[in-house]
C-alpha cells in the first residue's frame, strides 16, 4: 500500500485512523479530548508522525493501511462489494484492505474505470460535487452524431426533477462514439442526458476520474494506484 508521508495534521491523523471525518476530528482536538505524547492538544493542524503516540480518550490511535485502486469494470458486473450478490466486483478484486469502497457508482450496463479506496476523506471530496472532478466517459452511438447532435450535448439539457446537466466538453471521436467530460456524477446521468437530447446510446464506458485513466489496465483487471497517481489524485481534491 501506498502512503503519502509519515508527517500529519493532527486532524488528518485522526480521519485516516477511522476516528472521525476531518471536519468532526477538528471538534474532538479542539474539546481537549486528544493527547500527543501525553499532553493535551487543542489545535487541528499541529503536526504529528507515526512516532508520536497519540490517543483519543485515553485509547492509542493508530493508523489504518490505506489503500486506493483502480478497477476496469466489465459490463454485466454491480458496483457493490457486497459477498450476497452473485454479480459484485468482489469476485474481481481479492485482499482489499478493510474499509475499502467503491468512489461513485457505474450501472450494471456501463463498463470501465472505477476508483476504489479506503481513505474516507479521499472518498467524499471525490464524489462530493463541490470539488468538480472530472469524470470523462467514451459513448458508442447506434448512429453517427452529426453536428445539431453534439450542439445540443454541449449545451446541456433538462434531466428531470430540477437537474440540469451540462457537460464540461463534447468531442466526436470517431464516426460512431464521442467522448464527454462531466464534473458532476449524477445517477444514469449520461443516460438521461442523451435521452434528453434525443441521441441513442449503444454502450457507455467510463475512461477517465480525474487524473486516473485505464492505460494499460485490462478488462476485469485491477491494480494499486502507483505513488505518482496518488499523488495527483490527492493534489486533485487538495489532498496533497
Amino acid at each position: 500500500m501506498v502512503q503519502k508521508k509519515n508527517d500529519y495534521r493532527l486532524n488528518r491523523f485522526l480521519a485516516r485512523s477511522g476516528i472521525e471525518s476531518r471536519r468532526k476530528s477538528d471538534l474532538l482536538i479542539q474539546s481537549g479530548k486528544v493527547s500527543v505524547n501525553g499532553r493535551i492538544v487543542t489545535i487541528p493542524g499541529f503536526r504529528v508522525s507515526t512516532e508520536d503516540e497519540v490517543k483519543y480518550m485515553g485509547d492509542t490511535v493508530r493508523l489504518r493501511q490505506l489503500g486506493t485502486a483502480v478497477l476496469n469494470k466489465p459490463h454485466g458486473f454491480e458496483t457493490t462489494l457486497s459477498p450476497h450478490s452473485k454479480r459484485s466486483i468482489l469476485a474481481l478484486i481479492k485482499d482489499l484492505p478493510p474499509g475499502t469502497v467503491p468512489v461513485g457508482r457505474l450501472d450494471i450496463n456501463t463498463g470501465g474505470l472505477i476508483i476504489l479506496s479506503n481513505d474516507g476523506e479521499l472518498v467524499n471530496r471525490l464524489t462530493h460535487p463541490s470539488w468538480e472532478v472530472e469524470r470523462e466517459y467514451r459513448v458508442f452511438l447506434k448512429k453517427p452524431p452529426v453536428i445539431s447532435d453534439l450542439r445540443s450535448l454541449r449545451r446541456g439539457a433538462s434531466i428531470g426533477h430540477g437537474e440540469f446537466s451540462k457537460p464540461l466538453s463534447v468531442e466526436s471521436r470517431d464516426r460512431n462514439s464521442v467522448n464527454i467530460v462531466l464534473v458532476t456524477g449524477r445517477n444514469h446521468e449520461i443516460r438521461r442526458l442523451f435521452e434528453a437530447c434525443g441521441i441513442q446510446l449503444a454502450g457507455l464506458e467510463r475512461v477517465r476520474y480525474g487524473p486516473i485513466t485505464l492505460k494499460g489496465l485490462k478488462r476485469g483487471k485491477w491494480r494499486l494506484l502507483n505513488e505518482n497517481e496518488l499523488e495527483a489524485l490527492m493534489s486533485a481534491v487538495q489532498l496533497a
